[in-house]
């Protein structure tokens, strides 16, 4: 029902954490659904220009904050490169720190399960010690760390809790439990049972596809799988030539980048403890194009994945302790005429810079400062990774977006 939580009976705001990569019916069905659970308000936390595959995003930050605030949305937070294109842990940590300083009272999220019970108790149960122990035994003898969790919850609490972190939607979603737990808030959640085409799911279902699915397909009908009035706006991008955005057309820059660096120097971004750093290294060397370099890199203890985000971030110079902790800013991207309220009260709360134009990032200082101007220089890069050649300096240029 709609009143599944009130606060006093003050209006009430849910959390989102998402890529939109690109925004489709799933997404306009989460918010939907978030709102008839009782949401006033819909903070989302957003991927920037870079996702967590180690790719650049389908289209800018900018349009795909505006098609999260068309499709309901009433703000869109910035989550920098060093969360966005990082480990399911770092990524939740990130986007859960922001949200919990916009100051809002639930975290939405889309899973496999809407068992609330049995979702917050697999998320503690990675937690455990004998599970943390079986994790490590797992994952060093090749096994990646999703399926090495499930196995190791499986075997120490049983078939139910290990199946429960089966599914990818479900392992993010005890990502972000795990971190909520760590601000006593790890109840406060609204799980919205996943409908239509599963995660990086081939196959359609009903009106609903997998944004993997919709990128496969770019414009030659992944738009039928979006509201017609997103499918407008992602339609226009491609015709001016900036959408899709694919690494591919990076390729030699990011060979040459990579091929370039001192070896000692890829230690910088690359968490080198059990040897990637050598490997991407040794595989730049000789690699014709990123899928072989990507092939050499990979071993049976890093997926595909893995490597192709230390490969982002060492060509985008992202260092590696960026990324502890929480974004010491919140930049917004777009937000709703409705929302503009609830920013304002974000802004008086925060413990983090709040940052809505470019004359507030140049208060920044120290590590905020560094990755501030990090993510400018990310954005110019990302403009190349489109058909065709996009201006320089959009991320001090362009304005917030308000939605009327």
């Amino acid at each position: 029902g709609r009143l599944l939580w009130r606060h006093g009976g003050r209006t009430s705001d849910a959390g989102i954490i998402a890529e939109y990569n690109p925004f489709h019916n799933g997404h306009l069905y989460h918010i939907e659904k978030t709102r008839q659970a009782g949401a006033d308000y819909v903070v989302c936390v957003m991927s920037g220009n870079f996702v967590q595959r180690g790719e650049c995003a389908f289209a800018d930050k900018w349009l795909r904050a505006r098609a999260a605030v068309l499709g309901g949305a009433d703000v869109v937070i910035d989550l920098p490169t060093p969360w966005s294109c990082a480990s399911a842990e770092t990524f939740a940590r990130g986007s859960v720190g922001l949200l919990m300083n916009f100051g809002i009272d639930m975290l939405s999220f889309g899973c496999e399960s809407d068992n609330k019970d049995l979702l917050i108790k697999s998320a503690g149960a990675t937690e455990n010690k004998e599970v943390s122990a079986l994790i490590r035994s797992e994952t060093a003898k090749g096994v990646s760390y999703p399926v090495a969790v499930q196995r190791a919850v499986e075997r120490v609490f049983g078939s139910e809790y290990g199946n429960a972190l089966a599914e990818p939607n479900n392992t993010l979603a005890a990502e972000y439990i795990k971190q909520l737990m760590k601000y006593g808030r790890e109840k406060d959640i609204i799980p919205v049972r996943r409908e239509g085409a599963a995660h990086d799911s081939s196959e359609a279902g009903g009106n609903i596809a997998s944004a993997s699915m919709i990128r496969n397909m770019g414009f030659e009908g992944g738009l039928d799988f979006m509201p017609s009035y997103i499918a407008d706006i992602f339609g226009g991008e491609a015709e001016k030539g900036f959408a899709p955005a694919m690494v591919a057309y990076s390729e030699r820059s990011i060979l040459a980048c990579l091929r370039s660096i001192k070896k000692e120097d890829y230690s910088l971004y690359v968490s080198d403890e059990t040897g990637l750093a050598s490997r991407i290294y040794e595989a730049a060397q000789t690699a014709g194009s990123l899928p072989d370099l990507y092939e050499k890199a990979k071993s049976r203890n890093y997926t595909m994945s893995r490597v192709r985000r230390e490969v982002m971030s060492i060509y985008l110079g992202v260092k590696k302790q960026w990324s502890e902790g929480i974004p010491p800013y919140m930049k917004i991207l777009a937000v709703s005429e409705k929302g503009l309220s609830l920013l304002s009260k974000a802004k008086e709360n925060s413990s983090v810079p709040i940052i809505t134009k470019h004359s507030e990032a140049e208060k920044l200082t120290g590590k905020a400062k560094e990755i501030y101007d990090a993510e400018c220089i990310n954005t110019d890069l990302f403009m190349l990774m489109s058909k065709k050649t996009r201006e320089c300096a959009l991320e001090k240029t362009h304005s917030l977006i308000i939605v009327k």
